[in-house]
């Protein structure tokens, strides 16, 4: 079970673009908020667009990241995430993506 629950709506994620705190590697862009008075685990968003590439490659980089996600929030206090990755996150190593967002989460 993820240990975090999806961003769904369209103002929430604006939201976090404009408002969020933003922390960049060369491989995503990350925003962090705290969470909403609601909100009793953490909530995440993972942007994917098309300039990553084919619809196979974006999918196989949002699982990816959502693995990272999952491991990094244990133990973690509740916050509002969006993760952005890049077009060089289609070559990344899962490694290479691990460490990129737990520098940039280190940021924020």
């Amino acid at each position: 079970m993820r240990r975090f629950a999806s961003l769904r709506r369209q103002s929430d994620f604006i939201r976090l673009r404009r408002r969020g705190r933003r922390a960049s590697t060369p491989h995503l862009t990350l925003y962090r908020s705290d969470p909403l008075p609601g909100d009793v685990t953490s909530r995440v968003g993972i942007s994917v667009n098309k300039s990553i590439g084919k619809a196979v490659v974006r999918n196989t980089v949002r699982r990816r990241l959502a693995a990272i996600v999952h491991d990094a929030l244990a133990g973690r206090q509740p916050m509002r995430l969006l993760v952005v990755p890049l077009p060089a996150a289609a070559d990344a190593d899962f490694d290479v993506l691990r460490a990129d967002f737990a520098a940039a989460l280190a940021r924020v």
